[in-house]
């Protein structure tokens, strides 16, 4: 199996067709024979990826095995447990098959072990060979590897091809033709219409840079950068009150999905004649492009949003190399071009990103292996009443968010994690609107038989009436509640307490939620019977805001709420 070192990161959006084989002279730029020194330089170009080996020196001591200068005698299971029987029969390998040195083994399908020899035990011209790990400073020990990765090339070139140069575990039609990401399909449902009309370009940028005898590389770079054009549409044929999810990774074809979430993808680096091909696993663990929609609208509407632009994250990690502090690399120029003219009549809130968690590995064994978990999106806020002219009529804000955590480490173990979080990045912001809602009518039920929290609290279910400013809006998810907590004689119980309730038995224009109240301690024996709540507020998951609670019989806010054991 052949392989490729890249970071996979995913992308807003970006669904990628993997690399392939290198080994295709005609496509390579300046390549240069192996030195007596072991040193290799070479770079060129291939299906989409260039490559770059850069004074990549490899152990002169290094013993290079294979069915061309050896019967290799173990079985799959035995060489995977670093196991190696082996019919040599050259006085120039065995003179060198001893303790200490290293094994470099290629199999008949193109499968590398690379190990430290531990002990050899001979018999003849038989040769069994026990081995332990060997590090990436024992293969490599100076210069760099350095991949760019070019998605959208690497497509074409498949392609254009009669098969695939991708060799993948499983089964799957490699004649699939897709771009990167060029989501223009409509999805349908009730009286909603959702084109993404998204496309995405990208590269994987990986640079390794090694230092004899260590475990790591001095220098691990690796970053992964999109060229968006993101501009959802959204269609509404009639009047909506509804929460709309998807998960698009779900409509993408079956063949995408198994070449992104079930299959390990190998390819090649050409390691020239010293060590033939270099191999790289690539795997994606978990891949998904959740979208949700709220929409509020009450008559026929559509609205469209137009982004663009580069981003790119990644990190960069240093081992003692002066003049160099590890670092994120982490740059956005995505910006809002413009919002579409749009008779908007209500509210859309949308949330549209991708989620992605990638592996690299250098070699079959764990020698060395990248892993990352990304998360990139674009959230939205629009309300209007049908004009684009009255900034009092229309509002819209739009964001873009990022989060990334990075590991690497080598022989099975984790030895680097970082995580990178960026603020909000504001998009765009027209118009304004307050977001505000009201909650009346306080009513609840009897106290718990038993305490909630402590010895001194006790449950109860509170009913309240609730009113948005939007037509048929209603409660969508969880509510944060603030207030204060004061006993019978006046102390203070619980000053600013907030907590996240998901409220229950929501109907059009009441909801209902469990509060856990404290009570004041009399005596040992005794507690208190009644407490007050005070200046309370009351904010949904989309921001919209009530401050105090109104009195239906007044029409104004109470000054306290009462509960009674």
């Amino acid at each position: 199996m052949k392989k490729v070192l890249f970071f996979l990161g995913a992308a807003m959006l970006s669904f990628s067709s993997c690399t392939n084989d290198f080994n295709e002279p005609s496509h390579e730029g300046t390549a240069t024979n192996v030195n007596k020194d072991h040193v290799i330089n070479k770079s060129g170009a291939v299906d989409g990826v260039t490559y770059n080996l850069r004074n990549l020196s490899v152990n002169p001591d290094l013993i290079k095995i294979s069915s061309e200068n050896s019967v290799i005698m173990s079985s799959e299971t035995d060489l995977k447990d670093g196991k190696y029987k082996l019919k040599i029969d050259s006085p120039e390998l065995t003179e060198k098959i001893v303790s200490g040195n290293l094994i470099y083994l290629t199999t008949n399908d193109s499968k590398v072990y690379f190990r430290k020899i531990a002990a050899v035990n001979q018999q003849s011209d038989v040769y069994t060979i026990e081995t332990s790990d060997a590090y990436i400073g024992d293969l490599f020990t100076s210069g760099s590897i350095e991949l760019v990765m070019d998605t959208q090339e690497t497509e074409r070139a498949l392609k254009a091809k009669s098969t695939s140069l991708i060799t993948a575990k499983g089964s799957y039609d490699n004649t699939f033709t897709y771009d990167i990401f060029n989501y223009i399909k409509e999805y349908k449902s009730d009286f909603f219409t959702l084109n993404p009309n998204t496309s995405v370009k990208s590269t994987f940028n990986v640079k390794i840079s090694f230092g004899k005898s260590k475990i790591l590389p001095d220098e691990l770079e690796v970053y992964y950068q999109i060229d968006s054009k993101i501009n959802p549409f959204y269609t509404f044929a009639g009047a909506v009150n509804k929460k709309y999810s998807y998960n698009l990774i779900n409509n993408a074809p079956t063949n995408l999905l198994d070449l992104l979430k079930k299959v390990e993808i190998d390819v090649t680096i050409p390691g020239g004649d010293l060590l033939g091909d270099i191999p790289a696993k690539i795997s994606i663990d978990e891949i998904s492009f959740p979208m949700d929609v709220e929409a509020n609208v009450s008559k026929a509407s559509h609205f469209a949003i137009n982004s663009n632009g580069t981003f790119k994250i990644g990190f960069a990690n240093y081992i003692n190399v002066p003049g160099k502090t590890s670092h994120f690399i982490y740059e956005n120029s995505i910006t809002n071009a413009k919002v579409t003219e749009s008779d908007l009549v209500g509210e859309v809130i949308s949330d549209m990103k991708i989620s992605i968690k990638p592996k690299v590995k250098l070699l079959d064994s764990n020698i060395l292996d990248v892993k990352g978990n990304i998360t990139y999106g674009i959230n939205s806020f629009t309300i209007g009443n049908g004009s684009m002219t009255n900034p009092s009529a229309f509002a819209s804000k739009g964001n873009f968010y990022s989060q990334a955590t990075f590991a690497f480490g080598a022989l099975g173990l984790t030895f680097y994690t970082t995580d990178l979080f960026k603020e909000n990045k504001e998009l765009w912001n027209i118009g304004n609107f307050n977001k505000t809602m009201t909650f009346s009518n306080f009513r609840t039920g009897k106290a718990s038989l038993l305490p909630c929290s402590g010895l001194y609290s006790y449950g109860y279910d509170v009913t309240l009436d609730y009113k948005y400013p939007i037509s048929g809006k209603v409660v969508s998810g969880d509510l944060e509640i603030t207030y204060d907590v004061y006993a019978d004689n006046g102390t203070v119980l619980e000053s600013n307490k907030t907590i996240k309730i998901s409220p229950k038995d929501i109907t059009s224009n009441s909801v209902k939620f469990n509060l856990c109240i404290p009570f004041r301690k009399i005596n040992i024996l005794s507690v208190a019977k009644t407490s007050y709540i005070r200046n309370i507020t009351i904010k949904d998951e989309n921001g919209y805001l009530a401050t105090g609670i109104i009195n239906p019989a007044t029409n104004s806010l109470y000054t306290q709420l009462t509960l009674t054991r």
